[in-house]
Parts: C-alpha cells; sequence; structure tokens
C-alpha cells in the first residue's frame, strides 16, 4: 500500500508541475557522460519500441498502455510508439536492436541474452523456483536485480533496464497432452528453455515448433503433448481443440519476467522527471498486469472446461520427480559457472527466507 501511495504522489507531483510555470532556463545542459544532453523540459521527445511477443497477448497490451500513461503524466511530452513483435526488429532480437538505436526501448526476455551470458535465463524464470510474487520480491529487495544489472553489465550492451520494471507472467501451464499422462519417460513433448533440458535427464524427449504447427503434429503424434504458455495465451492460440488434457502446475515454468530497456543514450537524454515518470508507470504496470492476467487465466481455464477439455493438477510424484531433478540440474549449472552459481545462491536462500516465515506468498 506505502507503495502505491508513493506512486500516486509521485505522479500527481509530476503533473502538477507540468501544469506550473516553465523554467526561466530551458536551455540544454550537458549529461555526465559530456556527449548526451538532456532534453529541453517543454520539448515533445518521440520514441518507438516494441514487445517481444504478438499483438494478441496480455504483454503486448501491458507494453500499450505504458506507452499511454507515461504520455499522459507527462503531459504529452514523452510519446512512445508501440510495435509487436517483430514488428520493426525480429522478435527476440529486442536487445541488439535497443542497444544498436534501431528500438529505443522494448520489452524482452532475460534469456535472449543467453549467447552473451549462460546466467541470463535465470534472470527470466528458475524451474522449480519461486512463485510469481516471490520472484518481484527477490528482485525488489532480495539483491535479484542487483544481479541482473551484474549480468547486464558484462555484456557491454548499451540498455538501461528498468529496476524491477517490466512484466511478469502467471505460471505455465505443465503440458497438455491427447493422452493422462502417467511417467515422464518415453514422451515427446513441445518445449523449450531449462523446463525441457530438465525433463530430458526424466527421460522425455523436447522439439521446439512453432505454436501454429502445434495441433497437426499432434494429431499427427508426431508429439505427445505440448507447452505454449499460461492459461489465457493458450486460449488465444486456439487450443481448446488441440489436447483432451491441460496438467496445471508452476513447477515447470513458475512465472515468466521481462525487463522494461531503453536505449542507454536515449535514457541519458531524458529529463530526470520523466525518467522518474518512466519507472514509476513501469513499476506500478508490473504489478497490475500480472493481477489482470491472473483473472484471464482463471476464466480461460473455465472456458476450456466447457469445451470439454480435462483439467487436471499435475500428479503429485511426477511434479516431485520434476522438482528434484531441477535442483539437481541448477547444482550443475552452479557448479560449470561461478556467476550462475552466485545467482542461484541468492535465488534459494531468498525463497527460503521467504517460506520459512509464509507458508504461500
Amino acid at each position: 500500500m506505502k507503495r502505491f501511495l508513493a506512486l500516486i504522489m509521485s505522479l500527481s507531483v509530476c503533473v502538477a508541475l507540468l501544469a506550473g510555470c516553465a523554467p526561466q532556463d530551458t536551455s540544454p545542459a550537458p549529461s555526465d557522460n559530456g556527449d548526451a544532453v538532456s532534453a529541453p523540459s517543454g520539448e515533445v521527445i518521440e520514441w518507438i519500441g516494441q514487445s517481444h511477443a504478438g499483438g494478441i497477448t496480455a504483454q503486448h497490451y501491458s507494453l500499450t498502455r505504458v506507452a499511454e500513461r507515461i504520455e499522459a503524466v507527462s503531459g504529452g511530452r514523452l510519446k512512445m510508439h508501440v510495435e509487436v513483435g517483430g514488428g520493426i526488429a525480429p522478435s527476440t532480437e529486442e536487445w541488439p536492436a535497443v542497444d544498436g538505436g534501431t528500438l529505443d526501448f522494448a520489452v524482452s526476455c532475460w534469456m535472449f541474452l543467453r549467447d552473451r551470458n549462460p546466467s541470463a535465463a535465470l534472470f527470466t524464470m528458475v524451474s522449480g523456483g519461486m512463485s510469481p510474487m516471490e520472484c518481484m520480491g527477490w528482485v525488489n529487495n532480495g539483491g535479484g536485480f542487483a544481479l541482473a544489472q551484474e549480468m547486464l553489465d558484462s555484456t557491454d550492451l548499451n540498455i538501461h533496464a528498468v529496476p524491477n520494471g517490466g512484466w511478469m507472467g502467471t505460471p505455465e501451464l505443465f503440458t497438455s497432452t491427447k493422452e493422462p499422462v502417467t511417467t515422464f519417460d518415453g514422451l515427446t513433448l513441445r518445449g523449450a528453455g531449462d523446463g525441457a533440458e530438465i525433463l530430458a535427464t526424466l527421460g522425455c524427449a523436447s522439439v521446439f515448433i512453432p505454436p501454429g504447427e502445434v495441433y497437426e503434429s499432434l494429431e499427427r503424434g508426431v508429439i505427445d503433448g505440448y507447452e505454449i504458455s499460461n492459461p489465457t495465451l493458450d486460449w488465444e492460440f486456439g487450443m481448446a481443440e488441440a489436447a483432451d488434457y491441460i496438467y496445471v502446475s508452476g513447477a515447470r515454468q513458475p512465472y515468466e519476467y521481462n525487463p522494461f530497456i531503453v536505449n542507454g543514450d536515449k535514457w541519458e537524454a531524458l529529463p530526470d522527471d520523466l525518467k522518474e515518470i518512466v519507472t514509476e508507470v513501469n513499476q506500478a504496470e508490473t504489478i497490475r498486469a500480472y493481477t489482470e492476467l491472473l483473472a484471464t487465466d482463471i476464466a480461460a481455464l473455465e472456458k476450456f472446461r466447457d469445451a470439454g477439455v480435462n483439467v487436471v493438477e499435475m500428479p503429485a510424484d511426477l511434479e516431485e520427480q520434476f522438482a528434484a531433478a531441477a535442483r539437481d540440474f541448477y547444482a550443475k549449472k552452479a557448479q560449470d559457472e561461478p556467476f550462475s552459481g552466485k545467482v542461484l545462491e541468492s535465488y534459494w536462500n531468498y525463497m527460503e527466507a521467504v517460506r520459512a516465515t509464509w507458508a504461500r506468498v
């Protein structure tokens, strides 16, 4: 509550300042780096950016709302034009596009930096890890963002990541199948990321195919099941007729955290009050978008049930097998990659501290 009151007060102050008298001296002031200059307070600044998600997704809608709120609160001084994933830069290539100036801003996955730092994916999600709210606590107050910044600094990208701002997704469905799941061994599932690698240690083969090809692949027996995303997105992708069973569990992918990023030169050129607006609006949107997605997930699962799909919990024994395999997977990662070990130590310690205090957060 204090956070939200602080946000409201800060935004109110910004609006009041914008409505008041203009400063006497509106000439650009040099920045600390001696190159970029801050924009005059009355100048209209226009940015263009994109999400890595398509236009039908909750994530893209969230970024569009961020742009609208920033323009409104800034009194029209900062206008942000938002394109869908792939609209300007190829989807998943937002980081180099923002670095090079093709995009001024974006919301993208930390894991798309894996080619530059193998620890990057840990900031998108950890299989068998925290709940979304626990992860937000780690990022905001448990050292998570500082570690993400350290990782970003190692890439030498000219990018500013807004502290504790971005998009937090709800848990993904564990899998969806034609037949009941009693074992992982021998299954072929559409999947990707750490979850797929962990399932491989349990005898499950993973293949990655575009969402648009999942239905046909399932019908032809190329795959036994699939994971795409959370219930909302699976419904929007029209997956109601694809599978007969949906297995609900946050064990495989308990959340997806995507940061809001800005080209470093563009960020440095912003006046301080606009930097504060961009930061505060993004931090508020993280919570707003997450709670809205919870509501649409509940509605989506009810739609799947109405369509005749069996929505069931993942069998406890299989969930426990996966959790144990995930711990082994990350223990090896920590041993092989020193910085990953540093991140995971912080992550697990925070999770254990929270759960020693509260049964459910």
